[in-house]
């Protein structure tokens, strides 16, 4: 079974007397089954800490383990590959190529991760989260909550065995915020896929499985 720890991590930003601490000391271990959010106020480290866990930065001490690999020891490179093979990133704001159908920017990330078998990975994941028909049309032709869905599709289609999603659902009005809360519940229930999402959205939180409350870089709470 999959397993991330993140032991002692500190992060901080700025240098002298500027520098503010952004994270400090946090322990936390991840396991795939289970739907875990993220929860805390404005500036309570949530987004640094799910980045740090995506390897997009390192903190300044401590370690993330990885089926045994510490992705914190990685270079730059390295930790680009690990993104590249182990992770499925949804953002708030979706992110997906204005000029490009949902099909083709799913299409493109496969390419990017040189993934074989890219059409029927894309359709998949299009089916996966109830897009199957709607894969030709451009972002502007979709809702928001069509948009965040396929960028679920993009982020699920190379089977990560992490998905991260940084307030998914703070630009979806109440119905799609919910579709895509459920959504992301379904994924989560993977017996070899660890999920977890970071939010402040209350509709989100009694779907949890598990809630993991950080403030002021601390965790303060952590509720199955």
């Amino acid at each position: 079974m999959h397993k991330v720890k993140m032991s002692a991590i500190r992060l901080g930003f700025g240098t002298g007397a500027e520098r503010v601490s952004v994270l400090n000391g946090v322990n936390l271990e991840l396991k795939p089954g289970v739907f875990t959010v993220i929860s805390g106020p404005s500036g309570s480290g949530k987004t640094s800490l799910v980045s740090i866990l995506g390897a997009m930065i390192a903190p300044d001490s401590g370690e993330v383990i990885v089926d045994g690999t510490n992705i914190t020891k990685l270079s730059a490179a390295g930790r680009t590959v690990f993104r590249r093979e182990k992770i499925g990133y949804i953002f708030q704001s979706f992110r997906l190529m204005a000029a490009l159908s949902a099909e083709e920017n799913i299409i493109f990330s496969l390419e990017i991760r040189r993934i074989d078998k890219r059409r029927e990975r894309c359709l998949a994941a299009l089916e996966t989260v109830g897009l199957a028909a709607k894969g030709k049309l451009k972002p502007h032709q979709m809702s928001h909550g069509e948009k965040q869905r396929v960028a679920v599709a993009r982020a699920i289609a190379h089977s990560p065995m992490i998905v991260l999603a940084d307030e998914p659902t703070a630009s979806l009005d109440a119905a799609n915020g919910v579709q895509v809360t459920k959504l992301l519940a379904d994924l989560a229930r993977h017996p070899e896929r660890i999920v977890a999402v970071v939010t402040h959205d209350p509709r989100v939180i009694p779907v949890a499985q598990r809630v993991v409350r950080l403030e002021d870089g601390r965790i303060v709470g952590d509720k199955s």
